[in-house]
């Protein structure tokens, strides 16, 4: 076979490799989706709830150092504080401003006083009515 055959079958021969059987370039078809692992944040349902989660989300949610500090201190019950039934807004307000043990107090800046009365009042709307708490909690 002389050189310009053999040329042109080589071309011939990877042309129609880079073809599909239709005749269109052959595309990679990307991998199929691997669905997120993780599950979806939910939305927050209130603006006491968004205000939480945005201002003390990093200690104060599952598994967080406030929440795990808390159950070690209180009961597991008690660690995570948007599932407390005994906390007050005023309660609330005084250990964010003041701090309690482990918890630095909070100042203005890092949350302003309408946050605070937003969060406050968020926390203490879970409560159970006054006569069916557990005395003591909620002055820990």
């Amino acid at each position: 076979m002389n050189r310009p055959v053999l040329a042109v079958a080589l071309a011939t021969a990877i042309g129609a490799a880079a073809l599909s059987p239709v005749g269109r370039p052959a595309v990679a078809q990307p991998a199929p989706a691997t669905p997120n692992p993780a599950p979806a944040t939910p939305k927050p349902r209130s603006i006491g709830e968004a205000t939480f989660l945005g201002k003390c989300r990093y200690c104060h949610v599952e598994m967080g150092p406030g929440t795990l500090t808390l159950a070690k201190r209180l009961g597991p019950e008690n660690g995570l504080l948007a599932a407390r039934t005994d906390l007050t807004a005023d309660y609330v307000k005084a250990v964010v401003r003041n701090g309690l043990n482990t918890m630095p107090p909070i100042n203005r800046v890092e949350v302003s006083d309408r946050e605070l009365d937003t969060i406050a009042t968020w926390l203490a709307a879970h409560n159970k009515p006054a006569g069916k708490r557990k005395p003591g909690r909620g002055t820990d």
